[in-house]
C-alpha cells in the first residue's frame, strides 16, 4: 500500500484495470486496487498496470490514472527521502488536491510544497535513487528540451531510453549534415533505436545557419564568423543535459554526418574536456586545410587537450567529401587517410596503420598504441557513397552499405572509451 494524508491509501477507482481509470485517495482496505509495487525501473504498479500522468501532462493539476506500462516519462517516479514522490518528466509531485481526504478524491501532480498531502509512505522497492545518482527532469521518451546559450533559447531534440531510477546514462550527440535538422538526422541515423537497445541518451540539436531546406553548423575555420559559436553551444547542450537528463559526464560522445561529421571532428579538436570519443561519418577532419598546402591539415587549428579516440566511416565513392581529397576549398581538400593519420599523430599512436578486410566491400584501418588508451579507426566502404552505413533511408547520395552498422560499431567503440580516469 501507499499511504498518505489522513491515513488514506492510493487506490484504483473501482479496482478497474482499464486504461484511463482514475487513481484516487480512499480508505485503506487491503484490496488489490491498493496493492502497489515499486519497480527498480522507476514505475509504480497496481493491477498489472502503471501509475501514469494523464496525457503525458506536465502542468499543475494534471490528474493521475492507470495505464498500460509503456516506459514513458509519464510513468516514472522517484521517491525522495522526505516522503515526496516526484514525476521527473514534469518536475512535479504526487499531490492530493487541496488536501481533501474525502474518499474518491482524484490524485494529481503539483509543484513541490511542504504540505502533509504530498508526503507518502511507499512499500519497499526501487524508486529511491542510490547515493551518487540523480533525479532527472527528463524521463523516458523523446522531447524538444530548451537549452539557453548566448542570450537565446534553442530547442534540442532529446531521446531518453527507459532506465532505472536515478541512473546516469551515457550521451551521444547526433549531429546532422548540411541542409538538414536534428530531427532529420535522428531519423537518418536511426540512432534512437540503438539508444533504446543499449541504454544511452541521444541529443540531436540543430545548426543555426540557414541552408537549403535546413541548417549548417558553424564549424570553426569553415563557416563565416558572426553566427552562433557552435562549439560553445554544444558544450552548453552537454552541461544542460548532464543535469536535466542525468547524463554520465565521463561517457559523453559525438557522432555526425557530413557537415555534422566535420563539426564532430571539431569537437574532438576543441572540446576534448567534455567529449570522450568521436565518430565522424563522411566527414572526418583534423582542422582546416593548411593554407600553404591543401593536401594536409593545419594542425594548429586542431589542438585537443588529450588523446581523443576516433572511429570514422567513409565511402570511396563519396562525391561530396571525396575520399581522396579535393572538393570544397575550405571544408575538405586533404584526403580521408591523411585525416586519419593526422589524428593518429595528435593521439601519439605508435603502431599502424594496419588494414583488414571486414566484409566484401568494407575494410578497417587502425592505429593503436596511442596515449591514454586511445585508438583511431577508419571503416572504408569501397562502393559506398556520401552515406551513413546501415541507414534505413536512401538519401540519393550513393550506395548505402548494409554490410556494417555505423550505429552498432560506434557504440561498441564508445563503450570501450570513456573519459580517461573513469571506471
Amino acid at each position: 500500500m501507499i499511504t498518505g494524508v489522513g491515513g488514506k491509501c492510493v487506490d484504483v477507482a473501482g479496482a478497474d484495470s482499464a486504461n484511463g481509470t482514475a487513481v484516487q485517495l480512499y480508505d485503506c482496505n487491503g484490496t488489490n486496487a491498493q496493492s502497489w509495487t515499486v519497480g527498480s525501473d522507476g514505475t509504480v504498479r497496481a493491477l498489472g498496470e502503471c501509475l501514469d500522468v494523464t496525457g503525458q501532462g506536465t502542468v499543475n493539476g494534471t490528474g493521475l490514472q492507470l495505464w498500460d506500462c509503456n516506459g514513458s516519462g509519464a510513468q516514472q517516479w522517484v521517491a525522495e527521502s522526505d516522503g515526496h514522490l516526484k514525476n521527473p518528466q514534469s518536475g512535479r509531485y504526487l499531490d492530493v488536491p487541496g488536501g481533501d481526504t474525502a474518499n474518491g478524491t482524484r490524485l494529481q501532480i503539483w509543484d513541490r510544497n511542504t504540505n502533509a498531502w504530498q508526503i507518502w509512505h511507499l512499500p519497499p522497492g526501487g524508486t529511491t535513487p542510490p547515493p551518487g545518482s540523480c533525479t532527472a527532469s527528463l524521463g523516458s521518451g523523446q522531447y524538444n528540451t530548451p537549452v539557453s546559450f548566448g542570450g537565446k533559447t534553442y530547442q534540442v531534440l532529446v531521446h531518453v531510453p527507459t532506465r532505472a531510477a536515478g541512473a546516469r546514462l551515457p550521451l551521444v550527440l547526433d549531429l546532422h549534415g548540411s541542409q538538414s535538422t536534428g530531427a532529420g538526422q535522428l531519423s537518418y541515423s536511426d540512432m534512437a533505436a540503438t539508444a533504446d537497445t543499449n541504454g544511452f541518451i541521444v541529443a540531436a540539436p540543430t545548426g543555426v545557419v540557414p541552408s537549403g531546406s535546413g541548417y549548417i553548423w558553424n564549424v570553426p575555420y569553415v563557416t563565416p564568423s558572426g553566427t552562433r559559436d557552435d562549439v560553445g553551444f554544444l558544450r552548453q547542450v552537454i552541461n544542460t543535459l548532464t543535469e536535466s537528463a542525468c547524463v554520465d559526464s565521463a561517457r559523453v560522445y559525438a557522432a555526425g554526418y557530413s557537415g555534422g561529421g566535420r563539426m564532430t571532428s571539431a569537437l574532438g579538436c576543441m572540446l576534448a574536456d567534455k567529449v570522450a570519443a568521436i565518430a565522424p561519418v563522411a566527414g572526418i577532419r583534423a582542422g582546416r586545410p593548411d593554407p600553404s598546402d591543401h593536401s594536409r591539415p593545419d594542425l594548429s587549428t586542431c589542438t585537443p587537450s588529450r588523446a581523443v579516440p576516433v572511429i570514422a566511416f567513409h565511402g570511396q565513392q563519396d562525391n561530396t567529401n571525396p575520399f581522396n581529397g579535393g572538393g570544397d576549398a575550405t571544408a575538405w581538400q586533404y584526403s580521408v587517410p591523411v585525416a586519419q593519420q593526422a589524428w593518429a599523430s595528435l593521439d601519439g599512436c605508435t603502431t599502424g596503420p594496419a588494414t583488414s578486410q571486414v566484409s566484401t566491400h568494407v575494410s578497417r584501418t587502425v592505429y593503436v598504441g596511442c596515449r591514454d588508451g586511445a585508438e583511431v579507426q577508419l571503416y572504408t566502404v569501397s562502393n559506398g557513397g556520401h552515406t551513413w552505413p546501415d541507414s534505413p533511408q536512401d538519401n540519393g547520395n550513393g550506395t548505402v552499405t548494409h554490410e556494417i552498422s555505423a550505429d552498432n560499431l560506434m557504440w561498441r567503440f564508445f563503450q570501450q572509451h570513456p573519459m580517461p580516469g573513469s571506471s
